[in-house]
């Protein structure tokens, strides 16, 4: 199925190029800051979910093609699974992205150190394991050579959150327009089920009142 080309889905068409264009804009940004800040905690030994949000930021960027081919074609397949996609940026990805920053931007200025028998990100934990945590001034030099550093630099995280933001607002708005514009098709074909049924009634009426 396609829309019609009227004026105004045309415009609402251009609108939601240029918000699936955005997506993928920041979807770019975000995962260059991700790959950033895991580069730099790989350097200075620390430790993050390593690809959570690089994996984020592709479902933005997958998301915005979609929108942008949705958009271009006028296929209804296209615009549904552009809606679906991100009203999961909304409800998943974003606020995801914004909680594990923001145990990074904690931990880093909290001067986190964690040691554990098993590494953070195993998938099971050994029998009668042991992990501590310890922050600021309950460090000593010792311990901090011994130790790994929790979260990444404020900046890059900082920078994250903001670009997850935006991310959620283009996807706030590329939902509602992709609704609004569904919605209309869903009307104009009703419409155009109803005319032909007034159509074939006028014309036996005209019938009887001949006869």
């Amino acid at each position: 199925l396609f829309f019609a080309f009227s004026p105004n889905r045309l415009n609402s068409c251009g609108r939601l190029h240029s918000l699936a264009r955005c997506q993928v804009i920041v979807g770019l940004i975000v995962l260059i800051l991700a790959a950033l800040a895991d580069f730099l905690s790989s350097n200075e030994s620390a430790i993050r979910l390593v690809a959570l949000v690089e994996c984020c930021s592709v479902y933005f960027i997958v998301t915005g093609v979609i929108g942008i081919l949705g958009a271009a074609s006028h296929r209804q397949s296209l615009l549904i699974a552009f809606m679906v996609m991100s009203i999961h940026v909304i409800m998943i990805f974003v606020p995801a992205i914004v909680i594990v920053s923001s145990f990074d931007i904690h931990f880093h200025q909290a001067e986190c150190f964690a040691q554990c028998d098993w590494h953070l990100l195993a998938t099971s934990l050994p029998k009668d394991s042991k992990c501590q945590i310890l922050c600021g001034a309950n460090v000593t030099d010792n311990q901090r050579s011994q130790m790994s550093r929790l979260g990444t630099d404020f900046k890059l995280d900082a920078g994250i959150i903001a670009a997850s933001i935006l991310e959620l607002i283009f996807a706030l708005g590329s939902a509602i327009l992709c609704g609004r514009k569904l919605g209309a098709v869903c009307r104009q074909t009703n419409k155009d089920e109803e005319v032909p049924i007034m159509n074939v009634s006028a014309l036996c009426f005209v019938e009887l009142v001949s006869d």
